[in-house]
Parts: C-alpha cells; sequence; structure tokens
C-alpha cells in the first residue's frame, strides 16, 4: 500500500482502506518509465515522487506519478501469481501470493461512480446488485500477452447443482424401508 497526501481529513469511519501485503502497479507506458527509473536509481525519495491512494469503498483510488494523478482501480486476477525474491539469483524464497492489479489510466474518473440508494427488503436483488458489482472488478486476462481473455477460453462456468430437497429425500428412504419391512423375504444382490 500507500500514503496519499491531499487535505482530506480522515474519520473514524472513513480510515484508509488496507490493500494485500503484494499487488501488481499497472501504469501507462510514460508513467512506467518514470517509476522504473525511480526504483532503479535506488533514491530514497520515492515516497515523494509515487502515492498511492484509495476510496473507502476499497476498489478506486488516486496514484500519483510526481505529483501527476492517475485514476486507479482494483481488480482480481484470473490466476494466482506467486512472487519470489532472492539474494544470490540461486536461491529463491517466496514472499506472496499475488492476486490482485491495480490498473491505472490518465482519462478515468478520479472518483468513483456514487451509487444510487436504492434500499429494497428482497434479498434475491440485493445478491444480485452485489455480484454485479462485484462482476465490475473481474479482470479477465492475466498479466503477460498470451494470457488475454483466459478466463473465458480456459475456466468453464460451473453448473449450477439442483439438490434434490431432504424431505423428499426422507420420505422416499422411509418408503424403501416399510416395504423392505414389509417384505417376506430380503434378498441382497452382490
Amino acid at each position: 500500500g500507500g500514503a496519499g497526501g491531499g487535505g482530506m481529513s480522515k474519520g473514524k469511519d472513513d480510515a484508509p482502506h488496507e490493500l494485500e501485503s503484494q499487488f501488481v502497479l499497472r501504469l501507462p507506458p510514460e508513467y512506467a518509465s518514470t517509476v522504473r527509473r525511480a526504483v532503479q536509481s535506488g533514491n530514497v525519495n520515492l515516497k515523494d515522487r509515487l502515492t498511492i491512494e484509495l476510496h473507502a469503498d476499497g476498489r478506486h483510488g488516486i496514484v500519483r506519478v510526481d505529483r501527476v494523478p492517475l485514476a486507479a482501480k482494483l481488480v482480481d486476477l484470473p490466476c494466482i501469481i506467486e512472487s519470489l525474491k532472492t539474494i544470490d539469483k540461486k536461491t529463491f524464497y517466496k514472499t506472496a501470493d499475488i492476486c490482485q492489479m491495480l490498473v491505472c489510466t490518465v482519462d478515468g474518473d478520479l472518483y468513483p461512480p456514487l451509487e444510487e440508494q436504492t434500499v429494497t427488503t428482497d434479498p434475491k436483488a440485493n445478491k444480485k446488485k452485489d455480484k454485479d458489482r462485484e462482476k465490475k472488478f473481474i479482470w479477465n486476462h492475466g498479466i503477460t500477452l498470451p494470457l488475454k481473455n483466459v478466463r473465458k477460453r480456459r475456466f468453464r462456468k460451473t453448473a449450477k447443482k439442483k439438490y434434490i430437497e431432504s424431505p423428499d429425500v426422507e420420505k422416499e428412504v422411509k418408503r424403501l424401508l416399510s416395504t423392505d419391512a414389509e417384505a417376506v423375504s430380503v434378498r441382497i444382490l452382490s
């Protein structure tokens, strides 16, 4: 994560949102090269040049590169990426599983869209609304070009299972047991 600037007051309910310990940061090419040069130079002033601030919804934010604001959206990747660390280029240590990416754009909205406050008592409608909201943050591609549309190509939709209602099952078991008890003789076939 990172710290954000600005004169926003943070109340108890408006606490900064915590990101996972590691995530992929995808920037437009010109800003990516600026950040890459800053990281490779080893300057300690990187926190002055790159800030990440997430909004209360936890999915939108503002990333500033050299004080230029970029709209950011936190998306869920289709696969888990293992992050490894090495000191001697022979021994690798796993540091995290990465499954989120912060996608930054120059022309996006800096603030998340305000959600319409329609209160419904129907739990099915609320569940569908939550599912539709989550779909907005599912990324269909991997992080490399061969994995474009990987979610559609590799992951099949799961069929919904039809569960038999348990009262019907209980009735059927009782019927079988009662006919079994009434029988003159019972043979078990193997």
